[in-house]
């Protein structure tokens, strides 16, 4: 006995196109006729209506065959062909639907296909619309939120500090540690004063801002090779030159420096009260507590038992670096702890009303020694746009330029 999938039974292809044919031919008959044999008004015979053409397929992807697009009687017919080709196949056995499609269409029972992408968006026109909908929800959001994002504090590991093995954690005991952070701005914050940084800005754990800016956190070798790193905080993003006014605290375990734009008028290190300016100074300063000896609180004068201070902070590295860091020989789960403070200044003179509104992001980015050592025998020892926060940067800047 023959395999039933070699071949498929004659009579079944002439029932499938004698009935496709009949399918097509009822579609040009005229009108049925109405119930009284079709007479009206006297017995009349009602004419059919010519229309001189065959019902056109509406809608924007018409079927067609062999290239020709097809009538709506004829689609119709091969519809009705296909239908009982596939019935008496299945009850002779066949089911292949190979079988199936080779079998119709030598018997002209087949539409052309379209391409895949559009078949699929045409019977799954739900699944498109919501499709449509949640990507124009995401380029509003995206619209939305890029300028918070610009505004935010991060801190990124670069690949060669991640495969030795460095994490990241905002707490000493790295619970939920990471080779990423990322901390909310301090919002519609006030300009404030350099005494009102308090004595213990340097031992809160992760977030805890104010009216400035404070984030604490650790990071850990746990790989197996003892290894040096670098480290830069950097400006990502700013609007209205808010870095003007902005001063900088940073401790590195515990040791701290302080860190302010460059005088516009000399060029020179910051300082308050101004360095020609011996009439005045500050009284109050917790935090020079934390940092003593240090050459950046200086004496204005003496009275009595008052002594009023200067404070010296040092100039940025660049319009784009604040500092820069180091750590020589890491080894393994040795860790260091890092706080980074920024506020608005008030006494600094480029806080002016002009700042109103305007952000401001920071990154600090580490990498091994032996990386930056390599950027400079390439001689772009200055250059960080290989850091995963300036590739952040970068990427937001390309979506921010593109939304507007």
């Amino acid at each position: 006995m023959a395999d039933p999938y070699e071949f498929v039974p004659e009579d079944i292809k002439k029932e499938a196109v004698a009935d496709s044919d009949q399918k097509g031919e009822k579609a040009k008959k005229s009108p049925k006729k109405s119930g009284n044999g079709g007479k009206k008004d006297g017995g009349k015979e009602k004419e059919p209506k010519i229309t001189g053409a065959e019902k056109k397929q509406h809608g924007p992807f018409k079927k067609k065959r062999a290239g020709v697009v097809l009538s709506k009687d004829e689609v119709k017919a091969i519809k009705a062909g296909r239908k009982k080709l596939r019935r008496e196949m299945r009850a002779r056995g066949i089911k292949s639907k190979r079988e199936f499609e080779l079998t119709a269409g030598s018997l002209g029972l087949y539409f052309d296909k379209r391409s895949a992408f559009w078949a699929w968006l045409w019977g799954h026109w739900l699944g498109a619309l919501i499709g449509v909908g949640a990507a124009l929800l995401l380029v509003l959001t995206i619209f939305s939120l890029v300028q918070q994002i610009r505004g935010h504090f991060t801190i990124n590991l670069s690949e060669g500090m991640f495969k030795e093995g460095f994490t990241l954690a905002d707490n000493a005991e790295f619970e939920n540690a990471t080779t990423y952070l990322f901390a909310n701005p301090a919002q519609d914050v006030p300009c404030i004063s350099v005494t009102q940084i308090p004595a213990d800005i340097d031992q809160i754990d992760g977030e805890h801002n104010d009216l400035y800016f404070a984030y604490t956190y650790y990071i850990r070798n746990e790989g197996d090779s003892t290894v040096g790193y670098t480290w830069s905080l950097d400006l990502n993003a700013e609007t209205q030159n808010v870095s003007d006014a902005v001063w900088v605290l940073l401790f590195e375990d515990g040791k701290m420096r302080m860190y302010a734009k460059a005088n516009k008028d000399t060029g020179e290190k910051e300082a308050l009260p101004p360095l020609d300016d011996d009439t005045r100074g500050y009284i109050n300063l917790p935090i020079m507590g934390l940092s003593q000896g240090s050459d950046q609180f200086e004496v204005v004068k003496q009275q009595g038992q008052i002594t009023y201070w200067r404070v010296i902070p040092d100039k940025f590295l660049t319009d784009t670096c604040i500092t820069q860091g180091e750590q020589k020989s890491v080894s393994p789960m040795e860790a260091h702890k890092y706080t980074v403070v920024l506020w608005l200044e008030g006494d600094d003179v480029s806080a002016d009303d002009s700042l109103i509104g305007g952000h401001m992001g920071v990154e600090m980015d580490f990498r091994l020694t032996s990386e930056t050592e390599v950027e400079a025998d390439d001689g772009n020892s200055g250059d960080r746009e290989s850091s995963s926060g300036n590739k952040w940067r970068k990427f937001w800047d390309n979506v921010w330029s593109g939304l507007k």
